[in-house]
């Protein structure tokens, strides 16, 4: 994890005058864990990015408009950093939006029956 991430995860419960006896504490939170990780400054994670929103709008014309994390990895031709694909797959105004329903996730992994939520392109990146 890149310092500009670790950055997006700590918060202080004081006030800027109050730095000589600050504590950080990580945030649980997930939305600021995707948007840290969703904005991560490095160009490898740049190019990740990328590629799996250039994936989606493959994906999309494919199907319909629709995404399903088991019909994006076939047209994801990199290795990608596990992390980014739950950063740009979800909710986000102007790309995804939640179609209404969930499909299995497939795949070799012990999450393979597990349900993803369906998402409608709406266009935007890539």
């Amino acid at each position: 994890m890149t310092a500009a991430v670790q950055d997006g995860l700590w918060y202080t419960d004081h006030s800027p005058a109050d730095l000589w006896h600050e504590v950080l504490r990580p945030v649980h939170d997930t939305p600021a864990i995707l948007h840290a990780v969703m904005t991560d400054p490095l160009p490898s994670r740049q190019t990740d990015r990328q590629v799996i929103e250039a994936a989606v709008v493959r994906c999309a014309a494919a199907h319909g408009d629709e995404v399903h994390i088991s019909w994006l990895r076939k047209y994801v031709a990199r290795d990608v950093m596990p992390e980014m694909w739950g950063a740009v797959i979800h909710a986000r105004k102007g790309f995804l939006e939640p179609a209404g329903y969930h499909l299995p996730n497939m795949g070799g992994s012990g999450n393979a029956r597990k349900l993803s939520p369906v998402w409608r392109y709406v266009g935007g990146a890539a």
